[in-house]
C-alpha cells in the first residue's frame, strides 16, 4: 500500500516538476518589450514593462532601465534621461546588497534580493544619457550648448566612475570575488564546495576593468564642445585601453580602431598646440602619419540588434557513497538549440574538458554537434567526505537536489558588414567598436562559479534543514523516507535562478567617422546580414559643427520603418 501511494506521489510530483521546468523557459517581460519595440509598438512595450516591473519592487531598477531605453529609442530624450537618472540613483543606493537580503537569498532564492544591476550598467547609463543630450543639441539650434554642457556632466561622472573602477581592479592586472556572509552552517557548506568550483585558469582576462569605448565617446563630445584638453585626456585613455587589451577582449578590429583614435588624438593636440614632441612620438607608432583634416567631421554610432537573453539551466546533484563523490548531471530542457546550448555551457564551465575552444566557439554562436548523452561531472570529495557527512550534506542529497543557475543563449553573429552612404554614394565602412553581447557573456562566465556555489549552498541548506525537521518528528523509517522524498520534490520545484537583466541593450555598437562640409545630407546605412539580407535606412542629418555626433538603433528582424527619429527596423 505504501509502495503504491509512493509511486503515485512520485508520478504526480515528477509531472509537477516538469511543468514548472517548462514554465522557466517562458519569455520575460523585458524581452517581449524590446521585441515589440523593434516592430515600432513602443506604447505596448512600455506597458509590458510597467505591468511586470514595479517602480517600487525588488526589480525596480529594471523598471527605470527598460523604460529609459524605450523612451530613448522613441526619441523622447528628456523623459529617457529622467528615467535613467532614477536608475542611476538605485544603482548607487544598492551598491552593497544588505546582509539581511543576502541571507534571505541563500535560503529562498536570488530573486528575493533587490536587483542591483551589473558593474557595466552604470557607465552605459551615463553614456546613453549623454547621447540623449547630444541628440537634443542636434535639434536645438542656437540653444544647443546647454544640452552639450549637460552631456559633459555625464561624461565627467563617467570618468570618475571608471577611474575608481581601475583603482579597484588594477586595470587589466587583477580581479576579485566576494563570498556570501551568513550563519555558521551556511559558511561551512560554502567553504566545503568552494574548492570544487574554483574558477578555471583558462577563464582569465574577462573582467570588466575599464571602458575604452566610453572614453572615446567622451573625447568626441568634449571635442565637439571645444574642450580640447579634456578631449585629449579622454582620447589618451581610450587609446591606452584599446591598445592594452580592450580590442582583444571584445574581439574588435585592433588595427583600424587604434589608428582611428591615434588620428583623433593627433588632431586635438594639433588644434590645442604645444604638443609637437607628443605628436612626433604618436606618428612613429603608425605606418603612415595621418593627415589632420580641417573639414568638419560626422561621427556615426550605430547600435545594432538585441543582446542575448539570460535563461535558466538546471542540474541534478547527488552524493555517491561508493566513490565518495558528488555527481552533477545537467537536466536538459527546451528546444533542440536550447538543449545543445545548455550542454555546451555545462561542458564549458564544469565538465572535465578543455574549455578554451568551447568558449571561443560559444562566443561565435557555434554550439556545433554536442553529444546529448548523460554527461556528468563527478566531484571527488576525498578527505572532505567526512566533513560533508558531519554537516549532513551526504544524507540531505539522498534523493538528489535540483540546482538552478543561469546560462546565456549563444551569441548570434548576424551582421556581416555595414556601410555609410552619403547622398547616394558609399563613403565609409562601419566598424564594430563595442560588443555588448560579449561583455554580457564574459560577465556571465565570470560569475558562473560563484553563482553555482551559492545555488548549491542554498539547496543543500534547504535539504539539511528539512532533514533535521523530519528527524525531530520521530517518524518511523518508511514514512521518514517518504517525507524526505516529498521535501526533496518541494525543494526542487521551488529552486530558481535570477534571470533579471537589462534586455533592451544592443548586441553591438558600430562606428564610423566621415569628413563632411557643413550642411544637410541624406545618410543611408546599409547593414549586410550573414543571411544575405541587406537592411537599408535613411535619414536627413545636419552637420552644423566641426564635430557632429549622430546615433541610431538598427533592429535586424523587421524591415518596416515605423519608429520615429533614429530608430530603424
Amino acid at each position: 500500500m505504501q509502495s503504491s501511494v509512493f509511486n503515485h506521489f512520485y508520478l504526480a510530483t515528477c509531472l509537477l516538476c516538469l511543468s514548472l521546468l517548462a514554465g522557466c523557459q517562458s519569455t520575460p517581460a523585458n524581452k517581449s518589450a524590446i521585441l515589440l519595440a523593434q516592430q515600432g509598438n513602443f506604447e505596448s512595450a512600455k506597458q509590458a514593462i510597467r505591468t511586470d516591473y514595479s517602480p517600487n519592487g525588488k526589480s525596480k531598477l529594471l523598471h527605470y532601465l527598460e523604460l529609459g531605453m524605450l523612451n530613448h529609442l522613441q526619441g523622447n530624450y528628456e523623459r529617457s534621461n529622467v528615467l535613467l537618472s532614477e536608475a542611476q540613483d538605485i544603482i548607487e543606493a544598492q551598491y552593497t546588497i544588505s546582509v539581511v537580503e543576502s541571507a534571505v537569498a541563500l535560503v529562498s532564492g536570488p530573486t528575493y534580493t533587490t536587483y542591483a544591476g551589473k558593474i557595466y550598467h552604470r557607465p552605459l547609463i551615463n553614456l546613453y544619457k549623454a547621447l540623449n543630450y547630444n541628440a537634443l543639441a542636434n535639434r536645438a539650434g542656437p540653444n544647443k550648448q546647454q544640452y552639450l554642457d549637460s552631456a559633459m556632466v555625464e561624461m565627467r561622472q563617467l570618468d570618475t566612475y571608471l577611474s575608481n573602477l581601475k583603482e579597484q581592479t588594477g586595470g587589466y592586472n587583477s580581479a576579485g570575488d566576494n563570498e556570501p556572509t551568513s550563519d555558521d552552517l551556511t559558511n561551512r557548506i560554502y567553504r566545503l564546495i568552494q574548492p570544487i568550483f574554483a574558477p578555471n585558469d583558462l577563464l582569465v582576462n574577462i573582467d570588466y576593468k575599464d571602458d575604452a569605448f566610453a572614453h572615446y565617446v567622451s573625447g568626441v563630445l568634449f571635442e565637439r564642445s571645444n574642450e580640447l584638453d579634456s578631449a585629449r585626456i579622454q582620447y589618451q585613455r581610450a587609446l591606452g585601453a584599446f591598445e592594452n587589451g580592450f580590442t582583444k577582449q571584445y574581439n574588435l578590429n585592433d588595427k583600424k580602431i587604434v589608428s582611428q583614435v591615434h588620428t583623433d588624438l593627433i588632431r586635438v593636440m594639433t588644434k590645442a598646440g604645444g604638443y609637437k614632441n607628443e605628436i612626433r612620438k604618436l606618428n612613429k607608432k603608425l605606418d603612415k602619419a595621418p593627415s589632420v583634416t580641417k573639414t568638419p567631421l560626422l561621427n556615426v554610432i550605430q547600435n545594432v540588434g538585441i543582446g542575448p537573453q539570460r535563461k535558466e539551466f538546471n542540474l541534478l546533484l547527488k552524493a555517491d557513497h561508493e566513490s565518495k563523490a558528488l555527481v552533477m548531471t545537467p537536466i536538459l530542457w527546451g528546444t533542440e538549440k536550447e538543449r545543445r546550448a545548455q550542454m555546451k555551457w555545462f561542458q564549458m564551465l564544469f565538465a572535465d574538458t578543455s574549455v578554451f575552444d568551447i568558449v571561443q566557439n560559444y562566443a561565435m554562436g557555434d554550439i556545433g554537434d554536442v553529444a546529448m548523452g548523460a554527461l556528468t561531472k563527478r566531484i571527488p570529495l576525498g578527505p572532505l567526505w567526512d566533513d560533508a557527512q558531519d554537516v549532513g550534506l551526504v544524507q540531505a542529497l539522498e534523493y538528489g537536489s535540483r540546482i538552478s543557475v543561469t546560462y546565456l543563449e549563444p551569441l548570434q553573429q548576424q551582421v556581416k558588414s555595414a556601410e555609410v552612404w552619403v547622398n547616394g554614394k558609399k563613403t565609409a565602412e562601419l566598424d564594430k567598436i563595442y560588443s555588448v553581447s560579449l561583455l554580457t557573456l564574459q560577465d556571465a562566465l565570470r560569475n558562473a562559479n560563484s553563482e553555482i556555489q551559492v545555488a548549491l549552498t542554498r539547496e543543500i541548506i534547504k535539504a539539511i534543514t528539512a532533514q533535521k525537521t523530519i528527524n525531530a518528528t520521530g517518524l518511523d523509517q518508511s514514512f521518514a523516507g517518504f517525507a524526505k522524498f516529498a521535501t526533496s520534490v518541494v525543494n526542487a520545484v521551488t529552486a530558481s535562478a535570477d534571470l533579471r537583466q537589462w534586455q533592451s541593450l544592443p548586441a553591438q555598437i558600430n562606428y564610423a567617422q566621415i569628413p563632411l562640409s557643413k550642411g544637410t545630407y541624406e545618410i543611408t546605412l546599409k547593414t549586410h546580414l550573414s543571411s544575405g539580407k541587406v537592411i537599408e535606412q535613411s535619414e536627413a542629418v545636419t552637420v552644423s559643427d566641426n564635430i557632429t555626433l549622430w546615433h541610431t538603433r538598427t533592429f535586424l528582424q523587421q524591415s518596416r520603418v515605423t519608429a520615429p527619429e533614429s530608430t530603424f527596423l
